[in-house]
């Protein structure tokens, strides 16, 4: 009797503790990481930062410096090792890639490697990455100029995966942080990133600030899917303004002129009959 509560009541906490959706990088597949900010109050510890020298402590403990990761918007990650060493024990399922982090018996959090993918859309000029739920990378490109565009389609990422790949067919160009997305089609980093389409047909992230090129390419593991959707919208000439006709398809324009045309030739007509011509 004793132990079918133990049991039940084991599973009851386990069911009750948070999920948190972990990230992963492909440069160290096996660590799994989680938001500081959330995974500190999930297990009702305290956690202080040093303002000087920027250092992370959890429940007492500093956190190794070296082995803190971040998201591109700042947000300060640590490995489930450095939870461990800080008092939270780890207990992971039976394949692998779910563990319950547990402070005690009541404060508990489960997180798991989440499956990734990635959303382009060429309509608005936006990359945006996801591990599981949640948005872990969002970033503006430039994709591929007219006569150039970038093709949609529903891809996955490489086999081509490289720090410092060279186009083939545009003089040997450097592109870092490259990951094939079809055949010569790349996702690499560039010094400038217009919120444009301007490339010749790969999708340029940003290798200033926070440096997103980077940080997708140590993210994105090889086989990751990568959907590229939408279509650049043409923006109407600032320059010139639209006439009447420029309002008007080609077949109301013809239709227009005829009417026109016909009304000139009955006035023509009923002015002869009155012999004003």
């Amino acid at each position: 009797m004793l132990l079918a509560l133990t049991i039940l009541a084991t599973s009851l906490t386990a069911a009750a503790a948070e999920l948190i959706d972990g990230i992963s990088f492909a440069d160290d597949p096996h660590m799994l990481f989680v938001p500081v900010e959330e995974i500190a109050p999930a297990l009702g510890w305290e956690m202080q930062l040093n303002q000087e020298s920027k250092q992370i402590s959890l429940n007492g403990r500093a956190l190794d410096s070296a082995r803190i990761r971040k998201l591109t918007n700042g947000t300060s990650l640590v490995p489930l090792d450095e939870l461990q060493r800080a008092g939270a024990t780890i207990t992971w399922g039976d394949d692998g890639m779910q563990a319950l982090v547990a402070n005690g018996y009541f404060k508990k959090a489960a997180t798991r490697f989440a499956d990734k993918h990635v959303e382009v859309v060429l309509g608005n000029q936006r990359l945006r990455a996801y591990q599981g739920a949640r948005l872990v990378l969002d970033s503006h490109i430039s994709s591929g100029r007219e006569g150039r565009k970038t093709p949609p389609g529903d891809f996955k990422a490489g086999p081509v995966k490289s720090p410092m790949h060279r186009s083939r067919l545009y003089y040997n160009a450097p592109m870092p942080w490259s990951v094939q997305v079809h055949e010569n089609i790349f996702i690499h980093g560039f010094q400038k990133v217009p919120r444009n389409p301007a490339s010749h047909g790969c999708i340029r992230l940003p290798l200033a600030g926070a440096n997103p090129a980077k940080w997708f390419y140590d993210w994105i593991d090889i086989g990751t899917p990568i959907s590229i959707k939408g279509h650049w919208p043409v923006a109407a000439s600032r320059d010139q303004k639209p006439t009447f006709f420029g309002h008007l398809s080609i077949q109301k324009a013809v239709i227009t002129i005829a009417a026109i045309t016909v009304c000139i030739l009955i006035i023509l007509f009923i002015l002869r009959r009155r012999g004003k011509v």
